[in-house]
């Protein structure tokens, strides 16, 4: 509300909720425009739904920046005039991550929101030392999670030309083509988009998967 809105964010949203309704999630919860309030309420009442699932992913679109170190995602209501803010205005990745840990087999978070702080150029700096960097930054969590960047940490990423980013174009193409291994969907998805944006953005993956066991979005054909 307080910044120009972003061209694709519905889009993408919509699209990647088509793909996993596609390839068999059973439950998928489409979501957009989320105040803060209401973002937290959506992450409650996923994280109850994770406690019964095998897997569990959250996908964001939108905004997002780093400050201090710290990843956040910012609602529609957010109003940052000063660095300080951001803690209690923003969502903090690590609470998106923490609505997934109930499922039983796979966590997965899907980021897209490494844009322009829209807020930089007005933000007041609190403390010299609490730096507010470009995208977003590199995240360490803990095993048997899988955290996906549409772009690496300290990249900006693109809304792309069409009615969804490049990411997303990727993501939803691979997700459909069954007998991919979710770690090498994930490498597939990173090199489509490097080759469509001439290598200026790479999908970044961190954390893992755990060892025993394959994941796939699509096992066989349908």
């Amino acid at each position: 509300r307080s910044v120009p809105a972003l061209r694709n964010p519905r889009n993408d949203a919509a699209t990647i909720a088509d793909s996993l309704r596609s390839v068999g999630f059973q439950k998928v919860t489409l979501v957009n425009d989320l105040a803060r309030n209401a973002l937290v309420d959506q992450l409650k009442a996923f994280a109850n739904e994770a406690d019964t699932a095998d897997w569990a992913m959250i996908y964001f679109a939108g905004h997002g920046i780093e400050v201090g170190g710290q990843n956040y995602v910012i609602p529609i209501d957010a109003k940052l005039a000063s660095d300080r803010d951001v803690q209690y205005e923003a969502v903090a990745l690590e609470q998106i991550v923490a609505a997934t840990e109930g499922a039983k087999k796979l966590h997965l978070v899907v980021v897209d929101a490494c844009r322009d702080n829209p807020f930089a150029v007005e933000m007041k700096r609190t403390l010299a030392s609490r730096s507010l960097g470009r995208g977003l930054a590199q995240i360490e969590p803990d095993a048997g999670t899988l955290v996906v960047f549409s772009a690496k940490h300290g990249q900006l990423a693109s809304d792309g030309e069409g009615a969804n980013s490049p990411f997303v174009q990727a993501f939803a193409t691979r997700i459909k083509t069954p007998q991919i291994e979710i770690r090498k969907l994930f490498d597939l998805v990173r090199d489509d988009v490097m080759a469509a944006t001439n290598r200026q953005q790479q999908p970044y993956s961190y954390g893992s998967v755990p060892g025993s066991e394959d994941f796939y979005f699509l096992a066989n054909a349908q």
